[in-house]
């Protein structure tokens, strides 16, 4: 018996089970489905990869069977294009997962794409690109746009170097570098106008200034990353809240069952892991900061007031006397 056939027959099935999300094919168009996937095993076994994966598509588009789109995703994986397989893999399992709720034949078709999503985990990065002011601006990511509905969402990358572009609406453009793992998922934060200007002179210390002055340019430095932390906080709190009522509006005020959704619930709880660490490590910063920017100043300078400030526009450390 030819291998094809037993694979393809759950292709057909699928359609001609009753599936909401399917139409039934006509005898022709079964035959023609089933022609297809035949052509795309057997180029698939010759190693034509690029060629099987035209016959794989034109097979899915007939049944939207996840056992065609499988072999797209295998194929790709031959062929090296590991992302592009891990995208196909992903939605192969969550095709499955929600025909298998009725129909368990799927479920060999959901562990399956479950099984070779977890080997290709660590020969795959993920960033989530974060912006303090997304309204009007354009993100490129390795020289690939971002539309805004994947900002705030994980996107599969290959380990090394990641370049986010960022030109906002207003101000300059901004450009991050980021060197990612495999296994690894990192949020790349970008605040365009935030960053300090590069070319502006350092203004050297006043020569009366003998010790302990170091100890204040440090409490600067923390300060100001504290306050960082404030703001990823905020983004990525707003960020998770968008999320968990756009759950909410689907699943109707209920909770959340239907594997599909699994994706999306596992990105919000990332988000509120990232939200909490960044409101105690900036909370922690800025108050060490303040601390030391009031005690660590030159021996012989005058007493210098350092106070958190925190208001609606964010936190920020206030610093009074004379220097």
């Amino acid at each position: 018996m030819r291998r094809p056939l037993a694979a393809f027959v759950v292709a057909v099935q699928i359609a001609m089970s009753g599936a909401p999300a399917l139409a039934a094919p006509t005898s022709a168009s079964a035959a023609a489905a089933q022609k297809a996937f035949d052509a795309g095993q057997d180029l698939y076994d010759k190693g034509q990869h690029e060629e099987a994966i035209a016959r794989f598509r034109e097979a899915y588009a007939i049944t939207k069977s996840p056992n065609a789109r499988m072999m797209v995703a295998r194929s790709l994986l031959a062929l090296g294009k590991i992302v592009e397989a891990y995208e196909e893999l992903a939605a192969t399992r969550v095709e499955a997962a929600v025909l298998a709720q009725e129909q368990p034949k799927y479920e060999r078709a959901r562990d399956s794409a479950a099984a070779d999503l977890a080997a290709l985990e660590p020969k795959v990065a993920k960033v989530i690109v974060a912006l303090a002011q997304p309204e009007g601006a354009r993100v490129t990511l390795n020289g690939t746009a971002l539309p805004a509905e994947r900002l705030g969402v994980a996107i599969v990358v290959l380990p090394g170097k990641v370049v986010v572009v960022v030109e906002p609406a207003q101000g300059a453009r901004m450009q991050r570098e980021e060197t990612v793992v495999g296994g690894q998922t990192k949020t790349i934060f970008v605040a365009p106008g935030a960053e300090a200007p590069k070319n502006e002179p350092i203004t050297p210390a006043p020569a009366e200034s003998t010790t302990g002055g170091g100890v204040r340019i440090a409490g600067y430095v923390v300060a100001g990353l504290g306050v960082v932390g404030l703001g990823v906080f905020g983004v990525t709190t707003a960020m998770a809240q968008n999320k968990y009522d756009g759950l909410i509006a689907d699943c109707g005020g209920q909770r959340c069952r239907e594997p599909r959704y699994a994706d999306v619930i596992d990105e919000g709880k990332r988000l509120d892991t990232i939200a909490l660490g960044s409101l105690v490590g900036g909370a922690v910063g800025v108050a060490a900061g303040a601390l030391m920017i009031a005690l660590g100043g030159p021996k012989g300078a005058k007493k210098t007031d350092a106070r958190v400030v925190v208001g609606p526009a964010g936190a920020f450390v206030e610093v009074g006397g004379a220097f």
